[in-house]
């Protein structure tokens, strides 16, 4: 039945579930078909965004995230602990752009104003919150993302542009050694670019769960993540060893 090629990409698509990469060369010579069959497979389960290309083979991609306004946080622990080494991480830093999503949302809520400190903010969440603490907001306009919960486009894209912070904090969809931080939306995408691109230092807040994911568009190389904040453990960040993006663990 492995001539067929829907029973190979169920076959493939249970082993991308289980956490297994895909590698081509392996694989057609264990369901014994040609190279190529198994690369129109992998590029077949691409299309359909169950599986994301790489060199070689594929690796699964990430779940999209429910919109903002629905999400339940996983593990609101590890989420606090990251926050809390983020806040450390930021506190001599008197312009922080930052991004939207549950755990930068998190992090917003403790911030306590300072003379000098300005956030600025493409999310009207993470913008409330800061105001409710007293601490001063400059908002970035555009289109409201109904997944993201951040302002997109090109107004958003042109504010960026114009900006400079000290610190960038960027929420993760999802972060590999080799994909880098990867996003579900691509007007989000362009948006965390332009964010990490007007700031000194680039700072990502990711859970375990999202370490060694990829979403469906890239959005910051790894060579551009300064610091990296996560409540993984040393193994589940190996890959990472070979970047000079600092790990500080949560």
């Amino acid at each position: 039945m492995l001539n067929v090629p829907e029973t190979r990409q169920q076959q493939l698509l249970a082993r991308l579930a289980s956490g297994e990469q895909l590698i081509a060369q392996d694989l057609a010579a264990e369901f014994g078909v040609s190279l190529d069959t198994i690369r129109r497979d992998i590029i077949a389960l691409e299309q359909q965004g169950r599986a994301q290309r790489v060199r070689g083979g594929a690796v699964s991609t990430a779940p999209a995230s429910a919109p903002l306004q629905y999400r339940v946080p996983a593990n609101a622990k590890a989420i606090e602990a990251i926050v809390a080494r983020a806040s450390s991480s930021i506190d001599a830093a008197d312009t922080l752009l930052l991004d939207g999503g549950t755990t930068v949302l998190a992090l917003a809520e403790r911030l306590q104003p300072k003379p000098g400190l300005l956030v600025m903010t493409p999310s009207p969440w993470v913008a409330v919150a800061c105001q409710k603490n007293g601490v001063e907001v400059f908002m970035l306009g555009g289109q409201l993302s109904a997944r993201g919960g951040v302002n997109v486009g090109d107004t958003a894209l042109l504010a960026t542009a114009s900006l400079y912070a000290d610190i960038a904090v960027l929420g993760v969809c999802g972060l590999d050694a080799e994909f880098g931080l990867s996003v579900d939306d691509q007007q989000e995408a362009y948006l965390k670019h332009a964010m990490s691109r007007a700031a000194k230092t680039t700072l990502a807040l990711a859970s375990r769960e999202k370490i060694g994911r990829r979403a469906r568009h890239r959005a910051v190389a790894l060579e551009e993540i300064d610091c990296l904040i996560t409540d993984a453990v040393p193994a589940e960040v190996a890959a990472f060893g070979s970047s000079a993006m600092e790990i500080l663990h949560a």
